[in-house]
């Protein structure tokens, strides 16, 4: 997902509990949508690998790595932030990063050294806390150089917005699914469920749009996810949570297909932005 999209507005729906009901008769088959603002660049994704994708290997050495922490919103340099990565989900529940980095520099930079072996990690960024909230990224590839940071003055604004408050006892699931070809999938449907306890995961389960090019934001009707692939679950209790990605491979076909699935860690007053990969062997 383009972290310089204002996503944030994920946050404002949280209290929301009327989601529409699912309608196969009207979902597409899967897609990918190379301009949003354009319906015309539609093609169908691509989900060969299905059932059989592999990661490409991981570094065979400890690898210096330089990244920036942007601002989620205003993708601005954020300084004095520290940056964690984890190769495993039991290590981040276990709290031992594989490498640490920072603090950031004004520029935002940092460089760290990565470990060996793991394609996909965990990064954690934190940053002054009384100006920002834990942000987590899960399965991102290795030497991704884009770290972001979420404001609490961003989530500060939501009330006036629209008059609600998120619980900050809860955290938030973002994110999207990539195709054989690591494209955004449109079309498709998210379930989380959540090792912390029971929760409406259709009623807090939200898809985007993209007002313009730089501006993407939840839409009530959206019952599935556009040309960019964003959803976002809100109000998820704090624990391990199970991402499920089902679409259509076929207008035609009658049964939601499996494409994806992953367990990803939330934490109260957090965000986890996911990227998700095909199924795998």
């Amino acid at each position: 997902m383009a972290y310089t999209k204002r996503i944030w507005i994920l946050f404002l729906i949280a209290g929301c509990s009327d989601a529409p009901p699912m309608n196969l008769a009207n979902q597409p088959a899967v897609f990918v949508q190379s301009d949003t603002q354009n319906d015309a660049t539609k093609v169908d994704a691509d989900l060969s690998c299905l059932g059989t994708f592999q990661d490409p290997a991981g570094p065979t050495a400890v690898t210096p790595v330089d990244m920036t922490v942007k601002d989620f919103e205003k993708s601005t340099p954020v300084a004095n932030a520290m940056v964690e990565a984890y190769t495993s989900l039991a290590a981040f529940n276990a709290n031992q990063p594989a490498a640490i980095a920072g603090p950031s520099g004004t520029d935002g930079k940092v460089t760290i050294m990565m470990p060996a072996g793991a394609y996909r990690i965990i990064f954690r960024t934190t940053a002054d806390p009384q100006k920002t909230i834990e942000t987590v990224e899960f399965g991102r590839r290795w030497n991704d150089p884009e770290r972001v940071s979420v404001s609490i003055a961003t989530k500060g604004e939501i009330p006036g917005l629209v008059s609600v408050v998120p619980d900050a006892t809860k955290g938030v699931v973002a994110g999207d699914l990539r195709d054989c070809n690591d494209k955004p999938v449109g079309g498709a449907l998210f379930t989380v469920s959540s090792s912390g306890g029971s929760f409406d995961s259709k009623a807090n389960t939200f898809y985007f749009l993209d007002v313009d090019a730089s501006t993407t934001v939840p839409v009530r009707s959206q019952k599935w996810t556009s040309g960019d692939g964003v959803f976002a679950t809100l109000n998820v209790p704090p624990g391990d949570a199970t991402l499920t990605v089902t679409g259509l491979l076929k207008k035609t076909d009658t049964m939601l297909t499996p494409l994806g699935t992953a367990v990803a860690p939330v934490r109260a007053n957090s965000i986890t932005v996911v990227q998700l990969a095909p199924l795998g062997k």
